[in-house]
């Protein structure tokens, strides 16, 4: 318990300190912690979905995915390419292209709330890389959200479980 409170106190006091005060070092880490976040996405989101059997089509449509997911987290990671919002745009995209594409090609009816979903997924992603909607500061934004979100959720966690901890009595 109090390791997860001192966690969560240092991720949030790193969140502020790196966004707000040391903005030089907010700046140089932003599109290192953004491609880790898109590979944890990817990883989490689509691999999953390799691992129940669907038809080759899909299947392959999803390595395909994970293939453009890895690629944007390096460009991210590197530093290199072009505008956050071309490739944060891609990655929505593709992965609401692939879910359109898999539920009319796969062997199993595809519920309708999963075909709108895919289908905002297309359409936010087509608009964020048209628009060049993501600035910088909106980048910084979720290095910040990145920090504290996580630091507080270690923080309760740390503080809800010391309440529980009994102090020991001994016995004459």
């Amino acid at each position: 318990p109090i390791l997860n409170s001192v966690l969560g106190t240092l991720l949030i006091v790193a969140g502020v300190l790196f966004v707000f005060v040391f903005e030089e070092i907010g700046e140089s880490i932003k599109n290192i912690a953004i491609g880790i976040m898109i590979l944890l996405i990817v990883i989490f989101l689509v691999m999953p979905g390799l691992r129940k059997p669907k038809s080759k089509l899909v299947s392959g449509l999803l390595i395909f995915e994970v293939i453009i997911g890895v690629l944007v987290s390096i460009m991210f990671i590197l530093e290199q390419g072009g505008s956050p919002s071309l490739w944060i745009g891609l990655v929505i995209y593709v992965h609401g292209v692939v879910g359109l594409i898999g539920g009319y090609f796969s062997s199993k009816k595809q519920k309708a709330e999963m075909f709108f979903l895919s289908l905002l997924f297309a359409t936010i992603g087509v608009y964020i890389f048209a628009s060049n909607l993501i600035t910088n500061q909106m980048l910084l934004n979720v290095l910040f959200i990145m920090f504290v979100a996580p630091g507080l959720f270690f923080l309760i966690l740390g503080l809800i479980h010391i309440k529980k901890i009994k102090p020991k009595t001994k016995k004459a």
